[in-house]
This record gives C-alpha cells, structure tokens and sequence, in this order.
C-alpha cells in the first residue's frame, strides 16, 4: 500500500483565488448588463405589439372631464396625447409641472366659465393690465353664434364695455382668432364717441406684453388658449372651431393614432407605453387604465387630488400585466 501524499498548501491557493477572480468578473458583467431599475415593471419592447410601443407614455382621454384647477377644465369625448417629460425619458406622473401634454388627435370643449376664469385669472391678472373683469356670453346673432364680450377697459379710469366679435380659425398661424364687430363703452357719453371714432382700434386702446398668449393687430385678437392653461402645459394644433350656447367646441388635427383599450367601461383614462413614474412604482411599457367607477356622468378627474382617489381605489393586475384601477372622481377642491 502506498502512503498518502500530503500536497502542499500553495496550489490550493491559486484555485481559490482563480475561482474569486473569475466570480468576480461574472457578476460584475452581470450587472453591467442590467439597466432596468428594481421597481421597473412591465414588458420589453420585444414582448409588446408595435401598435403598443411608445417611446414616450400616450394618453388617452375618454368621456372624460380634465381639470387644471377648480373651475378650469375641458371636457373630452376621445383625446390622444403624448406625455413629454421636460427632462430625462421618465414621466412623473405625479408632478405635472415635470412635464407636457401634446394633443395628438380629437375633440374638447371648454366651458365659456373656464375660458374666463383663464382670462381674469392668468392672462389679465399682471400689475400693468388694462382689461380687467372679463365676461363671455354666446349670442346668435346673423344666424350664427358669436361671443358677447363684457368687462372694463382701462383709459384714465376704468370703463364698462361690451362687444360682440366672431371667432374662427386664422389659416395662417393656426391661432384663434377673436374679430370683433362692434364695440360699445357703457355710461360713459365721452368713451362712447372715442370708440366709435373712426381710426381708434382695439390696438390702439389695449396693451398687452408679448409672449402672453395674446396678439392684438387692429381689431383683431389672436388668442392662444394653451399658453395660459396651468400645468400640466398643453400643446396641440386646431383644425376647427365652433360656437354654441354652451361652450366652444374645438377639433384638433390628427397627428396619430392610439389604439383605445379592450374594456367595457365608457369613461376611462389609459395610459400606455414609455416609462411612467406613477403612485412611486416605476412603470415600463405598462398598460394603466383608469376606470370611472360610477359612470352616470362625465369622469371628473385632476392631478392634484387622483393620489386621494387612488387610495379609495380597487386595482387588479391581469395576466398580461396590465393595471386596472377602478376610481372614484377626482374633481379639485381649490
């Protein structure tokens, strides 16, 4: 029988430390190779259709009314828009300041209420104004709709006025624009002659800075209603316009398409594609749709109340990985 033969300890060494440098340098090319972060939820692009591949979120709007703030809001039957981080490719969902809505194709209105608020609120309310108490009144007129416009101009002192103008279209910037046919000062014999003058245009009796959202060339106003709106900012480009008695109804040109969702429910908001920040859960390439939970009427949602919404919520999570989150309004308190 031969005796054992004790090696020495030094090759014993080397396989360890081999064996440590080569676990070292798979797990470092492990990680290298990982760019998704733990709490980045949802499919790679090769597991999503084309149609459901965005680069960055699409929303979808249906029967749905939208605030900004109280008293501000559109009403939308179906509205495409993409979301627009203003910085990094992630969309905050929570911080709409963080980023921008472009309007990508359908239909809103907004209240003449809204439109006002906007006026006096934002585009009227600097130090220097000279238009102040802003009122909007549809009248047919001619048979046609057209806007009675009421408030108080600014000479020396504040004087009441009304007018009534036509609103449409400019083909050339793409702007509303408010032509106004007539314009009246109220209880003031001496403004009335002054704006009856021939020569003296709107012009010539308002001043407003430029890059506000409004353009005064003669007696024509050229308005650009999203410059004003608070965030989220919107941008979008109009097809048409119209009156009625109730609100001013504006069409937008189509700039693409999103499919709408498999569901039943008639008012919803569905989130789709990009990389979505949303409740504090990352989201990548996720389906999150938003559904009324009583839908007697229009779905009343605002991004500064949906977390409180969301806590009342039901959500499911499907097969597919898509998020239902059945939510109660979420109208603004302020």
């Amino acid at each position: 029988m031969k005796p054992n033969r004790i090696l020495p300890a030094w090759p014993y060494g080397i396989i360890l430390i081999l064996t440590a440098f080569l676990s070292f340098w798979i797990g470092r090319l492990g990680l290298e190779n990982m760019d998704m972060p733990f709490s980045d939820i949802g499919p790679e692009k090769g597991n999503v259709s084309d149609s459901h591949y965005f680069a960055r979120p699409r929303l979808i709007l249906k029967n749905v009314r939208f605030y900004w703030q109280k008293d501000v809001f559109i009403e939308a039957d179906r509205l495409s828009l993409e979301a627009i981080p203003k910085s990094g490719e992630i969309l905050p969902f929570d911080r709409p300041d963080l980023f921008t809505l472009k309007i990508l194709n359908g239909n809103i209105r907004i209240s003449f209420e809204s439109l006002e608020k906007l006026m006096n609120g934002r585009l009227f309310s600097f130090p220097e104004s000279t238009l102040r108490k802003i009122k909007l009144r549809p009248i047919f007129n001619n048979g046609a709709w057209k806007l009675k416009i009421s408030g108080e101009v600014k000479f020396v002192v504040w004087v009441s006025f009304e007018g009534i103008a036509t609103v449409k279209i400019d083909p050339e910037s793409g702007r509303i624009l408010v032509e106004n046919e007539s314009v009246r000062a109220l209880l003031n014999p001496y403004t009335k002659e002054l704006l009856n003058t021939v020569g003296v245009s709107i012009e010539d009796l308002v001043r407003f800075p430029k890059g506000k959202g409004l353009v005064i060339i003669g007696n024509k106003v050229f308005f650009e209603p999203f410059s004003v709106f608070p965030d989220p900012e919107v941008e979008g480009k109009i097809k048409d316009l119209k009156l009625d008695e109730n609100a001013l109804d504006i069409d937008f040109i189509t700039e693409q398409e999103v499919p709408s969702p498999k569901t039943n429910s008639k008012n919803y908001i569905y989130v789709t594609g990009g990389k979505l920040l949303f409740g504090g859960i990352q989201v990548h390439q996720g389906r999150v749709l938003l559904q009324d939970r009583e839908e007697s009427s229009l779905f009343e949602f605002c991004f500064s109340e949906y977390k409180k919404a969301l806590s009342l919520s039901n959500v499911k999570m499907e097969e597919d990985g898509r998020i239902l989150i059945f939510m109660p309004d979420s109208p603004p308190l302020e």
